[in-house]
């Protein structure tokens, strides 16, 4: 006798079923918590990791994450957006933000900027951190 393969598409089926449900509990967590989306995020932007979501820019300003880092992909400059400055809905995607952010001094052939991460400081802020440990001898 052979097998059922309508028996192994039911197994199968409910199986994905199951992981599914898994995953869908897994992510409501991580949606009521922005710090943790965020963080799951920047993680996957340092790995380099393909974007499979992106937090919203409210998520972002609810966690207290107000800059987001952007570098330019041809000249590799890294500069700091202020999300409290910017006239967007809150539930625009911060990846929405991309085809606004081109270098201004690759223009006026610029490709898109690359999103690095979201920050609770600026590059700037950073800088100066880190200028300041040096001097001290950190």
């Amino acid at each position: 006798m052979g097998f059922n393969r309508r028996k192994m598409e039911d197994q199968r089926r409910q199986a994905s079923d199951r992981e599914a449900a898994v995953r869908r509990a897994t992510d409501a967590d991580v949606l009521k918590d922005p710090e943790g989306l965020i963080g799951a995020w920047n993680e996957r932007q340092a790995e380099r990791m393909p974007m499979i979501f992106s937090p919203t820019i409210g998520a972002a300003l609810a966690a207290r994450y107000w800059f987001l880092w952007v570098r330019c992909s041809a000249c590799r400059s890294t500069t700091s957006i202020d999300l409290r400055c910017l006239d967007r809905h809150p539930d625009a995607a911060v990846t929405s933000l991309i085809p606004a952010l081109s270098c201004r001094s690759c223009r006026p052939h610029a490709p898109f900027a690359e999103l690095v991460r979201l920050s609770k400081t600026s590059v700037a802020d950073e800088m100066r951190l880190e200028n300041t440990r040096k001097v001290l001898g950190e």
